[in-house]
């Protein structure tokens, strides 16, 4: 993913508000898709999404470019998602939904709709890891600095929910793939 214009960044932090709407209309399509694979429901990220960027703004002063800034924002998005996911008591729900459900392989359905579905169908900690490895193409560092894990976490977390996904996808792909 391509960084802003680190002048843009420098005003933003500075108080101007243009440089900050420019680094909104940047950022906000990313991060509601953040925030949609964390919490799938689209009112939620909505709203979660709108909660980060005010947070982000609020704290933009704090923000001393160690990181990327999308490292950064990304940061603030996943900590803003889970906020909501604990204050809805989400998480607890998902985690036990999760032992009930399994994943639709409806032939009438697109494969881009199963997988939407299969990744959806992840425990958290999997999911959030695999959505920033391989949908927002973060490097592993990176995405170990956004959720605050260490390196071979990240690492494991994504190997273990490619197998996950495999194991829902592959099946359903065969089965269709047999059939004449």
């Amino acid at each position: 993913m391509p960084e802003p214009d680190p002048q843009v960044v420098r005003a933003a932090r500075g108080g101007d508000i243009g440089a900050f709407e420019s680094l909104v209309r940047f950022y906000q399509a990313h991060v509601w898709r953040l925030c949609f694979h964390l919490l799938h429901d689209e009112t939620l990220a909505d709203d979660v999404t709108q909660e980060a960027l005010v947070k982000a703004y609020r704290f933009l002063p704090t923000y001393r470019g160690e990181s990327k800034f999308s490292t950064w924002l990304y940061s603030i998005t996943r900590n803003c998602a889970l906020d909501e996911l604990r204050k809805a008591g989400r998480r607890h729900d998902l985690l036990t939904q999760l032992g009930r459900e399994t994943v639709p392989s409806h032939r009438d359905h697109s494969v881009r709709i199963e997988v939407r579905e299969a990744i959806a169908a992840l425990p958290l900690e999997l999911r959030e890891a695999v959505v920033l490895i391989d949908m927002f193409g973060t490097s592993y560092s990176e995405a170990a600095a956004i959720l605050g894990l260490p390196l071979g976490t990240v690492k494991s977390r994504v190997h273990r929910a490619r197998l996950v996904l495999a194991r829902w996808l592959l099946p359903a792909s065969q089965g269709s793939a047999g059939e004449a």
